[in-house]
């Protein structure tokens, strides 16, 4: 059989023709990229300028000029002068008042609801572009009522981008209309679509409308949805609001309650304490062998905001857990949320339980460690 063989210095030819061929493109693309900046800064300063000629119309009392919309219509549709737009925006933002560009904006949004057709044919990343300017912009910011441009952004929370979804989702906060998230969270649920808790909760901290409002509204609806977009609408709660104790404790009182829910309960009351559940919690560290262990532990935690001689005692007890979780969390509610010092602890220290008297001092050497790191740091400095 014969072998096909290659001396070196073909090898070498090809080796060599190839870095060449890399270097080419190298440079191609850096001129293609630095051409293509160039174009885009160009567009960005037309539009600065067109832009800054309505504001002053605006400042004047006047009104804008509908050609402006139209041409702006026509230059938006190229998703490359979506940026430049976003640019000039902000260079115009450092230059002339805020309200007259609010004002510039809300005749702006007639361009953007006019893009929808031309941007839902596009690809997923220029449509989740096209709603992040919506979201960064306010284009849409306190409308009360549904819309194409409304449509096009619940049509994206569906779609299987997680990046674009976020962006929908985005535009939603900073309109401001409680009623349109209800229906986004609806469609999430309809669509067995679970996205992020944690962007979902910081999503609606963002909320440009009035979240007690929101809060009422979603946490009023909790039953339409899954345990995944419910927990995320407590979490919001907790962030903001200590009002909805008696709401909470009603969760945490329910036997049918879902343990995820029941957890974000004992979280919030952390937060927010409210005496009506203190023997609640108290009895999860009691009778935490009859329980789930995270509820004890959540519950230890928890206890650090309800000082007072019952509660020292149930947590003294609670350091006899079985759970190292449970002892752990019962530790550091006495010793950093409570403040017990050393002295006060006396009777752990100078008691049976070896487990009890480990996760003291366990505690007590994590603290001293920190304190000794916080101190070399300010000594560093």
């Amino acid at each position: 059989m014969h072998v096909l063989s290659f001396k070196p210095e073909v090898i070498l030819y090809i080796y060599m023709a190839s870095c060449i061929a890399v270097l080419i493109f190298n440079i191609l693309y850096i001129f293609a990229d630095k051409y293509s900046g160039k174009k885009r800064e160009r567009s960005s300063l037309s539009f600065v300028g067109k832009i800054t000629e309505q504001t002053e119309l605006l400042m004047e009392g006047k009104e804008p000029d509908a050609a402006h919309f139209d041409e702006m219509f026509r230059g938006l549709k190229k998703a490359e002068n979506l940026a430049a737009f976003e640019e000039s925006m902000l260079e115009v933002r450092k230059r002339e008042p805020e309200e007259f560009i609010d004002e510039y904006l809300k005749g702006m949004r007639g361009v953007f609801l006019r893009l929808t057709e031309v941007y839902r044919k596009r690809d997923m990343i220029e449509q989740a572009y096209f709603a992040y300017l919506v979201a960064d912009l306010g284009i849409d910011k306190g409308r009360e009522t549904f819309d194409g441009l409304m449509d096009f952004l619940m049509d994206m929370i569906t779609v299987r981008d997680v990046n674009a979804r976020e962006n929908a989702l985005r535009a939603f906060y900073s309109i401001g209309n409680k009623d349109a998230v209800l229906a986004v969270w609806r469609k999430l649920e309809d669509n067995e679509i679970y996205h992020s808790r944690k962007l979902l909760a910081d999503g609606l901290l963002s909320f440009s409308g009035d979240r007690r409002e929101l809060a009422e509204l979603l946490f009023g609806h909790r039953t339409e949805f899954v345990t995944e977009l419910v927990l995320p609408i407590l979490q919001f709660i907790r962030f903001f609001s200590g009002d909805f104790r008696e709401e909470f404790a009603a969760l945490l009182s329910d036997p049918n309650e879902d343990k995820e829910i029941q957890l974000e309960a004992i979280r919030y009351f952390r937060k927010y304490p409210y005496e009506p559940v203190r023997e609640i919690l108290q009895n999860y560290v009691r009778y935490q062998e009859y329980v789930d262990w995270e509820f004890a532990a959540m519950a230890a935690s928890a206890l650090s905001s309800y000082p007072g001689e019952d509660t020292v005692l149930c947590l003294k007890e609670g350091l006899r857990a079985s759970g190292w979780h449970v002892r752990l969390n019962c530790a550091e509610a006495l010793i950093y949320g409570l403040g017990l010092s050393k002295t006060l602890l006396f009777d752990i220290y100078n008691g049976r339980d070896r487990y009890a008297r480990e996760i003291l001092n366990y505690v007590l050497e994590k603290e001293e460690i920190r304190r000794k790191d916080r101190e070399e740091g300010q000594w560093h400095v």
